[in-house]
């Protein structure tokens, strides 16, 4: 694969896109107004996302946070607290870090403070705990204070709450 793919748009009310040898055989590319040319560097070390994995149990939000993360982060998605600290080992151990966790509280058969714990021991990786259920103020202070987690977030929040959250955190 080519480092290097030139793509071209055609800006006009009826938006074409092609490759060049495409945008030629429509009239050539140069000299027109209505081409802009676009250059995306497929070079992975020289636009490396930082990468996310976002633990939920519910599918539709798990899916929601992927995609609204996904086009600036490395989404890695699980939907149990133990799938996420295996797959949080075996990225460690493949040296892959993962840069933040966002993390439901009440996972099935663990609770998300398990979790936080867990990673807490291998990585000092920031995380955002979410839930949907009322969790006392002792122990979120108690989580945060020991750097368990970065944030606590109560469900529901606005969307960009969260994604101002996890810009200012990563």
């Amino acid at each position: 694969m080519r480092p290097y793919i030139e793509s071209y748009i055609t800006v006009s009310p009826r938006i074409e896109s092609g490759t060049r040898k495409n945008c030629e055989e429509r009239g050539g590319v140069d000299g027109m107004d209505n081409i802009q040319k676009l250059t995306y560097n497929h070079n992975k070390s020289a636009t490396k996302k930082k990468t996310m994995m976002i633990c939920e149990d519910e599918p539709d939000i798990r899916l929601l946070f992927g995609l609204v993360f996904g086009s600036k982060y490395d989404i890695i998605l699980v939907d149990s607290g133990e799938d996420c600290t295996e797959r949080f080992i075996e990225e460690k151990n493949r040296e892959n870090k993962i840069h933040l966790i966002l993390l439901d509280y009440k996972l099935g058969g663990m609770l998300g403070d398990s979790v936080a714990r867990k990673i807490k021991e291998y990585s000092g990786t920031k995380i955002i705990l979410n839930s949907a259920y009322n969790i006392a103020d002792v122990p979120v202070k108690e989580l945060e204070n020991g750097n368990y987690i970065s944030k606590y977030l109560q469900k529901p929040f606005e969307i960009n709450r969260l994604t101002d959250l996890v810009g200012e955190i990563v």
